[in-house]
């Protein structure tokens, strides 16, 4: 079986999907086979869910075990606000008995809180802000690397490395572990929702990624640093949690999810932030021209090119909206149809820097809204601004091969060219 196959079920859980399909055939959902991990064309998944939310604001996919698709605003936003019903104990749309649970992401409230308390304040904008100079410093290195070369692979030595360099530095972690990093996140995202070889690497991926915090747990208890209040691997190892000290279990397993989450979704958004520039010499003028416009800039891609397709699992039967969901189901939360949903946006399918924009999903919402947003924001905002005070004038130079794939899009290759 290839890694992209549809996932082989049991009897039961053929029995299980054969009548969720029923159950959306009569609530007069359109069924459709939405398999997300298949390598597409760039920008392919984007243009497949607006053609599916001017249908409906639900559908159902009979990819793997089968999943109801929330499209539209509203109902995203809704889902991500009743979390007694659609529960975060399961997050990748295909996989309804994960065996892995990372935290906090897949802890509900009211427990979810206590581990957020220590998140909110390591990644607070305060914190982010102290942070800046060397974030930016980390930038201009990385570009300066490249710049009078007059090409780059813009993923493997841009978007992978100042995002990962960018983590280390502020969690103080080694810079000489970048590469190692790197290679275990895109392993990791690589195999969600998928099988075979992909799967195992996941795996492996993640056993590595989890003996690396656990000896940074253990050097940490034996070698305490002078900053301990300000180190972040010390303020996490002495995070109280329900009363009682922080588990190791539950120390490497944070410590991986702030890993995963700080470094695929960047790479991933960089990705198509560039590839649109590139592309469209009229907005990248304009930021060369007005680097004022950059925050606005970021919000308007965030948005139009939104790039986690997550999933919730329902608690409790329910009908949500004409759709009769069982406890059990798993519910895709389509983030890139709900931020170019018509309804909440003007022309949504089109890039407008100086849109003013009230609100996306790239970044969730409710009680899981990402943590890590201000930092986010940041690297995006200094990337484009560091980038284009070098290399104002640049193009797509690889016009085959630009493809993409969940259940977190992201270009796989992109080559840039300029003139030196």
């Amino acid at each position: 079986m290839s890694a992209h196959s549809t996932p082989q079920l049991s009897e039961a859980e053929q029995a299980d999907a054969a009548a969720r399909l029923e159950r959306a055939k009569a609530a007069g959902c359109p069924i459709v086979n939405f398999d997300y991990t298949t390598r597409k064309p760039a920008m392919t998944y984007f243009n497949e869910f607006d053609k599916l939310r001017n249908q409906a604001s639900t559908a159902y996919s009979t990819y793997g075990p089968g999943f109801w698709m929330l499209l539209t605003s509203d109902l995203v936003r809704e889902a991500y606000q009743t979390p007694e019903i659609f529960s975060s104990s399961a997050t990748i749309p295909s996989v309804p008995n994960p065996d892995w649970h990372w935290i906090p992401t897949m802890v509900d409230p009211p427990l979810h809180s206590e581990y957020r308390r220590m998140l909110n304040i390591a990644f607070s904008p305060r914190f982010v802000k102290q942070n800046e100079d060397r974030i930016r410093q980390d930038c201009i290195e990385t570009i300066e690397k490249f710049a009078g070369d007059g090409k780059v692979d813009f993923i493997e030595q841009f978007a992978k490395v100042f995002p990962t360099q960018v983590f280390l530095r502020i969690v103080g972690l080694p810079m000489e572990h970048t590469e190692m990093f790197m290679a275990w996140v895109e392993a990791t995202f690589d195999g969600l929702g998928h099988l075979g070889d992909d799967a195992m690497n996941q795996r492996e991926a993640q056993i590595a990624i989890q003996a690396y915090f656990a000896e940074v747990l253990k050097d940490r208890r034996e070698n305490p640093p002078a900053n301990a209040e300000d180190d972040f691997f010390s303020i996490l190892a002495s995070t109280v949690i329900g009363g009682e000290p922080i588990t190791d279990e539950a120390f490497t397993n944070m410590a991986e999810v702030i890993l995963l989450a700080g470094l695929d979704t960047v790479k991933s958004q960089l990705s198509y932030m560039f590839y649109w520039l590139a592309n469209n010499p009229s907005d990248r003028e304009w930021i060369v021209r007005e680097p004022e416009i950059i925050p606005n800039a970021v919000e308007e891609f965030l948005r139009a090119h939104n790039i986690v397709m997550t999933a919730r699992q329902v608690a409790q039967d329910t009908d949500f909206h004409g759709c009769p969901m069982k406890k059990g189901d798993m519910v895709m939360v389509a983030n890139p149809s709900a931020s170019r949903d018509e309804a909440e946006f003007d022309n949504p399918t089109e890039i407008q820097f100086d849109r003013q924009i009230t609100t996306h999903y790239s970044f969730a919402g409710g009680p899981h809204r990402c943590v890590g947003a201000h930092l986010v924001r940041t690297e995006l905002a200094v990337a484009l601004e560091e980038w284009h005070k070098r290399i104002p004038n640049y193009t797509v130079t690889n016009t085959e091969g630009l493809v993409e794939a969940g259940p977190t899009v992201g270009l796989e290759r992109l080559e840039l060219g300029w003139p030196v």
